[in-house]
């Protein structure tokens, strides 16, 4: 059998609730956990191991609480635009040596320092006039929020694809376990009644020790195939984050419907959509860095050049005005970055156009694999029917001694053969479905 290891990815589709009480204005959405299901403690279903992994799954959680994050930026950005008030306290003295004649030889002129800076004040500061740069920050973390939510819409399909495909290989090895040990209960069955034959002289020694090797083939058989299955369901469990180790029996698997191939709504196409806002958003930022940033100011407090206490009593008050920054020239940064802008907007559309001619190609092929595993199918399943009824004719005959064993022997081997293939195309049929289905996602 194949054994598939693929790596774990996440949970937003069923397990998360788009949340946008008591946001900011403007803030981005974001997802909040929904309320979870009880996962079974041996799962048996395809359903059931892919609720347990998008349960268990720490990738899926870490999006879940980056998304939460996300909305705790905005929250921050709108505090950012109120009031802030920082204390300012400063305690400086400078120092100076005179000569004997009083001239200064060390230390700063007094006219620029006094002597010394003494001031405890409260300063309060208001962005004002910023609504442009308010609103480009709102967008930015909006956008944001919506890749993290989209991204965990892509690992969610991952991980549902991943766990999907080691379904399926799993369930493919315990049917094939099933048929060994049905085929194994027939040939020791055979056996019991080929002795009595034996011994009756109507075979020989030498012709029964033939079917003898092949029963204890079968048994060897059985094993491989038994060893094979606790392989392939244990790699499952371990995808999914399930504990248990005991040796169930898996359900047939349900295949999707149909469904037409997702257009720009689908997860792995809405990421370039969602790249270009980002990139139109950030020239928007780099025009918003460019704007005057005009503050309102308001300071209380005392400040004096001496620490004597009859000064400081004196030093108290108070003041306020507007503080402007216009940037006039920076060696056409602007330019530059509009610039990089463009390249990674022409590198966008080029995964873009990629991206959309390479979905609709896997589509179809999937399509036409499906319709050659379908006749397929047929085919092997008549030619299974006819091998099911020689086997049962040769079977009869057997008892009477007129087949011999190692044509008996053949017909079973070409049984086997046709069973496994059967189990083969059955698999990759399901597998083409599914890839179907993971292409129509939206």
């Amino acid at each position: 059998m194949r054994s598939t290891l693929l790596s774990i990815a996440l949970l937003l589709l069923p397990g998360l609730a788009l949340s946008t009480r008591g946001q900011e204005p403007g803030a981005p959405a974001v997802l909040s956990p929904a309320p979870a299901l009880a996962p079974p403690a041996s799962p048996r279903r395809l359903e059931d191991f892919l609720l347990v992994a998008r349960q268990n799954s720490p990738l899926l959680r870490e999006t879940a609480n980056q998304v939460a994050q996300n909305r705790l930026d905005s929250l921050v950005r709108a505090r950012q635009n109120g009031v802030q008030v920082a204390g300012i306290g400063s305690a400086l003295y400078y120092p100076s040596v005179t000569n004997s004649r009083g001239e200064n030889v060390l230390g700063y002129d007094e006219a620029i320092s006094n002597g010394g800076n003494y001031a405890a004040i409260a300063q309060a500061t208001k962005p004002i006039l910023n609504r442009f740069q308010l609103q480009t920050d709102y967008q930015i973390l909006a956008s944001q929020g919506q890749v993290l939510r989209n991204t965990g819409r892509l690992s969610a399909l991952d991980l549902r694809r991943s766990i999907t495909d080691q379904f399926l290989t799993a369930y493919a090895a315990e049917a094939q376990l099933t048929f060994s040990r049905s085929l194994l209960t027939l040939l020791r069955q055979q056996d019991a009644q080929l002795r009595q034959l034996v011994n009756g002289g109507i075979f020989k020694q030498t012709q029964y020790l033939s079917f003898y090797l092949s029963v204890r083939t079968q048994e060897v058989t059985v094993e491989q195939d038994r060893l094979a299955y606790r392989r392939e369901l244990g790699t499952l469990r371990a995808l999914a984050g399930v504990a248990d180790t005991a040796l169930v029996t898996l359900e047939a698997p349900v295949p999707p419907t149909r469904r037409p191939l997702a257009g720009l709504l689908a997860p792995a196409q809405r990421q370039y959509t969602l790249d270009s806002l980002r990139l139109r958003l950030d020239r928007r930022a780099v025009d918003a860095a460019y704007r005057p940033k005009l503050s309102a100011v308001l300071d209380a407090g005392l400040q004096s050049s001496s620490y004597l206490p009859v000064a400081l009593a004196h030093s108290v008050g108070f003041g306020g005005g507007l503080q402007l920054s216009l940037p006039i020239f920076d060696g056409h940064q602007r330019q530059l970055q509009y610039q990089r802008l463009d390249l990674s907007e022409q590198s966008r559309r080029g995964y873009r156009q990629f991206l959309t001619v390479q979905r609709r190609q896997q589509y179809e092929q999937l399509e036409g694999l499906i319709r050659a595993s379908d006749a397929l199918l047929g085919r092997i399943r008549e030619q299974v029917k006819v091998a099911d009824a020689l086997v049962g004719a040769a079977r009869q005959q057997l008892a009477t001694g007129d087949v011999a064993i190692l044509d008996y022997l053949n017909l079973v081997t070409s049984y086997r053969t046709l069973q496994f293939s059967l189990t083969q195309a059955q698999t990759d049929q399901l597998r083409s479905r599914f890839a179907l289905d993971y292409l129509a996602e939206q």
